[in-house]
């Protein structure tokens, strides 16, 4: 059991080396706070959004996005990092989106595009991005609440 649980944290670590690694090394920095950007399978993905900041990647799979996100919270890359990350997975069909919200506010929105051929990441305030996606706040927490 406790090899187990050590060979899970070596990979855990080598994935976030591996993605911060890749990150310096292509000279990207997060894409911009605003806007929207189109992404090809294994392109990757990387934003900051109010304290978090997600890195990731999608495969086209079955006809269907399959996302993978590393969500963690901003960290001084000189200091050690005293959280850890949380990985997301979404399986999203074509046309269909899904968001994360940061607490003060900003959001991203991921749209599967036609085919699965590429994932379309919009980055922004919450209540607008909640807006263009035809729901305001207060039905979304409705909709939760009574689920």
């Amino acid at each position: 059991m406790v090899i187990r649980k050590f060979a899970y944290a070596s990979a855990f670590a080598a994935t976030v080396g591996v993605s911060l690694c890749a990150s310096s090394a292509s000279g990207q920095s997060p894409a911009p706070a605003r806007g929207e950007a189109k992404y090809a399978p294994v392109q990757s993905i990387s934003y900051d959004f109010g304290s978090k900041s997600m890195s990731g990647y999608f495969v086209r799979r079955a006809a269907k996005c399959v996302v993978t996100l590393m969500v963690s919270e901003k960290v001084d890359l000189d200091a050690v990092p005293s959280t850890t990350a949380t990985r997301v997975r979404l399986v999203l069909d074509p046309g269909q989106t899904a968001g994360l919200d940061s607490e003060e506010g900003r959001s991203l929105n991921f749209t599967c595009g036609a085919g699965a051929s590429a994932l379309l990441v919009e980055a922004g305030e919450r209540e607008k991005l909640a807006e263009t996606k035809g729901l305001s706040l207060r039905e979304a927490a409705a909709n939760t609440s009574r689920n």
